[in-house]
């Protein structure tokens, strides 16, 4: 397979970037170009494994059932106006107009999946564009085997307007890579990615912030009722239970279960730092602070 350093990968967002960008973790694409978080590496996963193994014979397969030449695209490139966008490939027919995408997935993700409907996840349906972008080609057809038992071929047609609409999402996260100036946080996890160190200063709410506030206080509200009864309502169950394990009706549907857990070992930091405390000075390390978000 191609050669892929971490230096490569910082020059370009690649389609495996797409996916991120698109399924909400562009402040994970942001850190990694940036030099302050690493890529999370799966080469160990077994299953990841398996699917690079597997690669060639579900190749072999789809271009069986689609009757047409494959070649392998064991190579990289980059978009010849966006130098910033790059793609490997999987297969490529050989006459240069249809890409190929392998996938091996578990088969509990089938149902996010037809090929009457081109229906597929955000995700896969970016890096179909991403790639079909760079390559310059207009077909993609994502190769899925499911739990090992079960190849389903995917065809997608890519039009201009899916392939600007990408351009210009990435386009906006690679300027903020290029400036170093973090993209807007959707979600708490990018936030406190993004931003994990608080100052002593103040931001100025504007109306629109003043009512962000206003609306998640009462949603926190609402959940602590929720919370609250939700406490009362098992409670009250678990009371009429007793020792019972399950909670059945007459006709013999079970409402609720309520069984003991098989014990388990685990490890007791406590009784090493009072039989051992020299030792467990040694393995203590120091955490850096979180931040805590508050509504008041």
């Amino acid at each position: 397979m191609t050669s892929f350093d971490t230096e490569s990968r910082r020059k370009a967002i690649w389609a495996t970037d797409a996916r991120k960008i698109v399924d909400g973790r562009a402040a994970d694409v942001y850190l990694e170009k940036i030099g302050q978080a690493e890529r999370e590496d799966i080469s160990h996963i077994e299953a990841v494994q398996w699917g690079l193994k597997l690669q060639d014979v579900i190749g072999r397969e789809a271009s069986a059932r689609l009757k047409m030449e494959l070649k392998e695209a064991d190579y990289e490139l980059y978009h010849p106006e966006h130098s910033w966008m790059a793609s490997h490939f999987d297969f490529i027919s050989a006459d240069g107009t249809t890409l190929v995408e392998v996938k091996n997935y578990n088969q509990s993700k089938r149902n996010q999946y037809d090929a009457d409907t081109a229906l597929m996840p955000a995700a896969d349906a970016a890096q179909c564009v991403h790639e079909a972008t760079v390559h310059r080609v207009q077909r993609i057809v994502l190769a899925v085997l499911f739990g090992g038992q079960e190849l389903v071929l995917i065809h997608k047609e890519v039009s201009d307007a899916e392939k600007d609409s990408l351009i210009q999402l990435e386009a906006e996260l690679w300027g903020a890579i290029q400036a170093k100036q973090p993209p807007n946080a959707t979600t708490v996890d990018a936030a406190r990615k993004l931003f994990p160190v608080s100052t002593s200063a103040g931001v100025l709410a504007n109306a629109q912030l003043e009512q962000a506030c206003q609306q998640l206080k009462a949603i926190k509200n609402q959940i602590k009722q929720f919370e609250e009864a939700e406490e009362k309502l098992q409670g009250f169950i678990q009371g009429q239970m007793k020792e019972a394990g399950s909670l059945i009706t007459f006709d013999g549907k079970v409402l609720a279960t309520w069984n003991s857990s098989k014990g388990s070992k685990r490890f007791d930091p406590k009784l090493l730092q009072s039989e051992m405390p020299e030792v467990y000075e040694r393995y203590v390390i120091e955490q850096p602070g979180s931040r805590r978000f508050l509504v008041k």
